[in-house]
């Protein structure tokens, strides 16, 4: 290749944005012809290889010094066989928990699995699985997860100081995200759950820019405020054509000792009603508990069989 080819070919990369150059696998330019190659998964449907192949043609298209323009698809190996979000609007309704044990659950079951903390401001899943060693990092400069109980694990609260306060403007949490997928050597893996930040902010961008989330959980309460806030997240994954797979009640009722009896202290059918609105359903409803139990455990493993059928 000549080397105005060459100055030009990375003039080019270096012009794109991160999301686009991440999809880049070779760019040639022969005889005032450019050749690119774009990455494809098994995961990626004909509709978003089509916009992609536009949105770099248009690109390229403004340079104005081509003749032509040909873009072809290399397929790269799905990392992960099936992303699964879990999400909510409403901090403090125990989606951290619901991720951990969710995933505690498909590793059970015999899968592979590796839990994602997206949660920048708030990570809690390394306190929740009493995480407290440093990932390492290869001679590839890829971070390694910490494993525990058989799980790949990953949180921002891994690297950073438990104590201190992460003050972040909304480029440097999607930045954070990104390494967080790419810079970490996950290996290959059955399942990737990732536990998403409360809000409608940056984070679930950086996340939609990177993975394909094939299943997502919604997580509530039945508290007047949470179904609130809970309707806003559902209509955020919407917009951004995210599968919603169905709605988790958690702590729905509490169970009296002394009559046995169900008491549903934020009010009852409420997530059903919720549910019935976004034309989806409740998968499971889990108590108000001071300490899990057998029952507790048995319930993740019915949603564990529901999300892996």
């Amino acid at each position: 290749m000549k080397e105005d080819n060459q100055t030009a070919v990375k003039s080019i990369i270096n012009s794109l944005n991160k999301r686009l150059r991440d999809l880049v696998e070779d760019l040639v330019i022969k005889d005032d012809n450019v050749y690119l190659t774009l990455k494809t998964t098994d995961g990626d449907d004909s509709k978003s290889m089509e916009f992609h192949k536009n949105e770099f043609e248009a690109f390229l298209k403004k340079k104005q010094i081509f003749k032509e323009i040909f873009i072809t698809f290399v397929k790269k190996e799905k990392l992960f066989k099936k992303v699964i979000a879990i999400s909510s609007c409403k901090g403090g309704v125990g989606k951290s928990t619901i991720a951990t044990y969710l995933a505690l659950s498909l590793r059970r079951q015999n899968y592979s699995v590796g839990l994602l903390d997206a949660d920048i401001y708030g990570p809690s899943i390394p306190k929740l699985l009493n995480i407290s060693e440093k990932p390492r990092v290869d001679e590839k400069k890829k971070i390694i997860p910490v494993v525990k109980n058989g799980i790949k694990v990953m949180s921002i609260g891994l690297l950073i100081e438990e104590e201190k306060p992460v003050i972040w403007r909304g480029p440097m949490i999607q930045s954070a995200l990104t390494q967080l997928i790419d810079e970490v050597k996950w290996e290959k893996l059955d399942y990737l759950v990732i536990d998403l930040p409360p809000g409608t902010g940056d984070a679930y961008l950086a996340i939609l820019q990177k993975l394909k989330i094939d299943k997502s959980l919604v997580v509530t309460t039945s508290q007047d405020l949470a179904i609130s806030d809970t309707k806003k997240g559902i209509n955020l994954m919407m917009k951004f054509g995210i599968p919603l797979t169905g709605l988790i009640e958690n702590m729905s009722y509490f169970s009296c000792s002394h009559c046995s009896a169900k008491h549903y202290i934020f009010g009852e059918k409420k997530v059903e009603e919720l549910a019935k609105k976004f034309n989806t359903k409740v998968i499971s409803k889990f108590p108000i508990l001071g300490a899990f139990n057998e029952e507790t455990y048995k319930l993740f493993d019915e949603l564990a069989k529901e999300i892996s059928s």
